[in-house]
């Protein structure tokens, strides 16, 4: 009888504990004054935000146009910028999605990257990083490539000394292969210090090049490491060899070919 009592005993004082009234309970009336006054601070910010962000003195009618890389910006301007801001940027200083009016401005000719941040207190810092154009790239609808091997579309009249662009050719989604094989090629003819001025990769995979020294070079077809390896010892060999072809045939050799295991061939022209 006496655990009877005492385990009843405890049972109504748990009772008492959970279901009696909250204001008995000191720590949880505490923490629900806190969850309350936190609840009504956010939304009283909230409500004083969205005030704010009706006030004219927030609407976005300033804008700054920058270089994102410390370069001088030759084919975007502020006009055009503007144009943009006002067709696709939309909102005020709060309300602004910064990250939506980053890809607009990118889509624009010339603009490879772009960076977007707000100016207190109604106006926003437009960063433009623009495509270096270093060739053509030859296709159907022929493109520019920038110093990065990323084919771009622009109007090629718009790029510095068009007349002196490279031309780049390949496969379709080709072109980042074909700028390694061109930063490639260009450190191995330093030597002659030549440089390449086209370069094609054909439908088979077979590289052909033509240099700044006016040469034309068949390289062979590179369709794994030891195709590769087997291009970079034949411009070797072509290096090594070369005086003596030069003191044979002096300046009237207009193309090589590469395409042999063991040698090269040479064509010789009517130039002296």
């Amino acid at each position: 009888m006496k655990f009877l009592r005492i385990f009843f005993g405890f049972l109504g004082s748990m009772s008492a504990t959970v279901f009696g009234p909250i204001w008995n309970h000191a720590k949880m009336m505490r923490a629900m004054a806190n969850f309350l006054l936190l609840i009504a601070l956010l939304v009283t910010c909230g409500w004083l935000l969205f005030w704010l962000g009706q006030k004219p003195v927030f609407t976005l009618n300033h804008l700054t146009v920058e270089s994102l890389d410390g370069r001088e910006l030759k084919h975007v301007n502020l006009p055009t910028i503007k144009t943009r801001a006002l067709d696709q940027v939309k909102g005020n200083f709060f309300t602004i999605r910064l990250d939506q009016a980053r890809q607009s401005f990118e889509t624009m000719p010339w603009v490879r990257r772009a960076s977007v941040r707000r100016e207190w207190p109604n106006g926003i810092v437009v960063a433009i990083e623009e495509h270096q154009a270093l060739g053509v790239w030859v296709s159907e609808t022929p493109k520019l490539i920038n110093t990065y091997g990323e084919v771009f579309i622009a109007n090629m009249a718009e790029a510095e000394d068009s007349a002196s662009l490279l031309r780049f050719s390949g496969p379709e989604g080709s072109n980042k292969e074909v700028f390694r094989k061109y930063q490639q090629l260009n450190l191995w003819f330093e030597p002659w210090q030549a440089s390449v001025k086209s370069l094609e990769l054909s439908s088979r995979y077979a590289w052909k090049a033509k240099l700044s020294n006016n040469l034309n070079i068949e390289l062979g077809r590179e369709l794994d490491e030891r195709d590769a390896k087997q291009i970079q010892l034949s411009v070797e060999r072509l290096i090594k060899s070369w005086p003596q072809v030069q003191e044979k045939w002096g300046q009237r050799v207009d193309s090589i070919d590469l395409r042999y295991a063991n040698g090269y061939a040479i064509n010789i022209g009517k130039k002296l």
